[in-house]
């Protein structure tokens, strides 16, 4: 662990910014953000810290930490705990660009997300639930209070543990890194694997296709099955993405972008382009 000369937050300021992680993850969920607005939160309380007399600064902060964001809340909370420490790391004057907190919260939220939904959603809770339903079954409502109670302290216990272990780890790691001078290769790493995963959710999430047939007088041509799904899959959903990105990068608001969605789909389906 760091030096405590090197830390501008106390165990109480971590203690309160995991509750809020844990207690209001998806408040504010949605699908601009997902649970970037949680995250924002969490770091209400702690930019006062990091730069007391510094509003430009803090704003910078919100502003990065209200991106996108979408992890298990249990397993993703070490993620917090890491942006934390390098946001502390970075006030405490560490050369850390803003673009690598992104990348590495980016990179590792994908990983965590599909290990957290495996074992918690799909192992821990269907396994409590056949206990304490069995328990209830014998004519007690024992079994739903030890599910409701063994679920919430497991929640708090697991992300309490994940939330410290990334803080730590976060800041040993981030004071290496500055010392051996390798954050530079850290950080085209990491953005590597942030392209990487958001390629993936672009694949899984955006669906995307045409309905347009070349007929002639001795076969059908399907210009989606025949054509793009043999030589570029997820080509239309890919550049669609792209152009969502370019219309938030000329600064057309949310609200108007999924107007135009809406609108596309809309003529795309009457007009039989789009299937």
């Amino acid at each position: 662990m760091a030096d405590e000369k090197n830390k501008l937050l106390s165990k109480k300021d971590l203690l309160k910014s995991f509750l809020i992680w844990e207690t209001f993850p998806q408040c504010c969920y949605n699908y601009e953000r997902m649970m970037g607005q949680s995250v924002a939160h969490v770091f209400a309380p702690l930019i006062k810290k990091f730069y007391k007399n510094e509003p430009e600064k803090r704003k910078e902060v919100m502003k990065r930490e209200i991106e996108f964001f979408n992890v298990h809340i249990e397993f993703g909370s070490c993620i917090i705990g890491m942006a934390i420490a390098m946001e502390e790391q970075k006030a405490l004057g560490g050369d850390i660009p803003g673009e690598f907190i992104t990348s590495i919260k980016t990179s590792l939220m994908g990983p965590l997300a599909g290990v957290g939904d495996t074992i918690w959603q799909g192992v821990v809770i269907p396994i409590l639930l056949s206990i304490c339903i069995d328990i209830t079954l014998g004519g007690t409502v024992a079994g739903a209070i030890i599910y409701a109670v063994a679920i919430i302290v497991g929640a708090y216990a697991l992300s309490y543990a994940n939330f410290m272990f990334g803080y730590r780890s976060g800041s040993e790691a981030i004071m290496d890194f500055l010392e051996k001078g390798t954050l530079k290769k850290i950080l085209k790493g990491a953005e590597v694997m942030g392209c990487l995963v958001m390629g993936g959710l672009i694949a899984n999430y955006v669906s995307m296709q045409t309905g347009i047939e070349i007929v002639s007088s001795t076969s059908t041509f399907n210009l989606q099955t025949q054509f793009f799904d043999t030589l570029m899959p997820k080509i239309l959903p890919f550049g669609f993405t792209l152009f969502v990105y370019w219309l938030l990068k000329k600064r057309v608001s949310s609200l108007k972008i999924i107007g135009i969605i809406i609108l596309i789909a809309i003529v795309g389906g009457v007009t039989g382009i789009l299937a």
